[in-house]
Formats: C-alpha cells, sequence, structure tokens
C-alpha cells in the first residue's frame, strides 16, 4: 500500500514539475488550490479547488496538493480565521460607553437578557470569523504564490533528479 502510494505521488511530482511554463502555473494552482481551504466548505473542497484552478489555469496536480494540505490544516485555519478576524474587529472598533447612560437605564426582563447575550456572542463570533477567513484567504493566496513561485524556479531540477532516481 504504502510503495503504491509512494509511485503515485512520485508520478503526479514528476508530472507536476515538467510542465511548460512551469513555475508560474505551478504556483497559481497551489495557491487558488489552498484559497478555499480558509472557508468551511465542507465536501466541496476539492472540486471547488480544481474548477477555480481550470478557471485560471493553474497546474491541476499542485491545486489538488494544496485542497488536500488544507483539508489536514484546517483546525488550524479555523482557529487563525478567529484570531485575525478579532484583531481587525478589536483594532477599528471602539467600546466607548457613558457611564450614566448605563446607570439611567432600565433592566429588561432577565430572561431575555441572558438569551440576547449569547445571541450576540454568537453572532460576533462569526463576524469575526468571516472577517478573518476573508482576510486570510487574499493575503495567503499572494504569499503562497510568491513562495511556491520562487522554489519551484530555484528547486525544480533538483527535485525532478531526486524524483527520477526513486
Amino acid at each position: 500500500m504504502l510503495h503504491k502510494l509512494k509511485n503515485y505521488l512520485t508520478y503526479y511530482g514528476i508530472r507536476m514539475l515538467r510542465i511548460k511554463k512551469g513555475d508560474h502555473r505551478i504556483a497559481l494552482g497551489f495557491a487558488i488550490g489552498f484559497f478555499h481551504c480558509w472557508f468551511p466548505t465542507f465536501g466541496i473542497g476539492l472540486p471547488l479547488s480544481i474548477g477555480m484552478a481550470r478557471l485560471v489555469r493553474g497546474n491541476m496536480p499542485s491545486a489538488i496538493l494544496a485542497s488536500t494540505l488544507g483539508s489536514v490544516l484546517w483546525p488550524l485555519l479555523f482557529y487563525l480565521n478567529y484570531w485575525t478576524g478579532h484583531l481587525i474587529t478589536e483594532l477599528f472598533t471602539s467600546s466607548s460607553f457613558d457611564l450614566e447612560d448605563v446607570i439611567n437605564e432600565q433592566m429588561p426582563e432577565p430572561d431575555y437578557v441572558e438569551t440576547v447575550g449569547h445571541f450576540k456572542d454568537i453572532s460576533d463570533i462569526g463576524l469575526d470569523f468571516l472577517i478573518g477567513s476573508i482576510i486570510n484567504s487574499i493575503l495567503s493566496t499572494f504569499i503562497l504564490y510568491a513562495v511556491c513561485r520562487i522554489l519551484v524556479r530555484r528547486y525544480r531540477v533538483p527535485l525532478l533528479k531526486l524524483l527520477r532516481r526513486k
């Protein structure tokens, strides 16, 4: 089983590294393939990354590899989305209130206050997640494209020699 997987990865690695117009297409496929991983796509991530890679004429094997990598990293990406969104919302919102207004405000029914507080917390978490996922997906696409293009341009020939030997 492991030998079959190794042969499969070697074949597609050689195929990916030998394409014409290589470094641009490989980097574009990888960056676009990872783009959707910041959003909860639950089951349609791989077809989505293939479709997006076809749309921008990126490399399919690198898009599939990036999508698979993103699926494995999803718990970390989820946390980074929330953290980034929370940081941005805290940065651009002010928590200013007048103490006099709070003291003079009528107290509503206790049952409703607790329920409304929970709904507000849930909506804040969702908004933080959405803002973080949009920012992270855009930034990671540009960064992954640049890094992959540099790595493929520099290490393409040594990687092909290494894969052909095996």
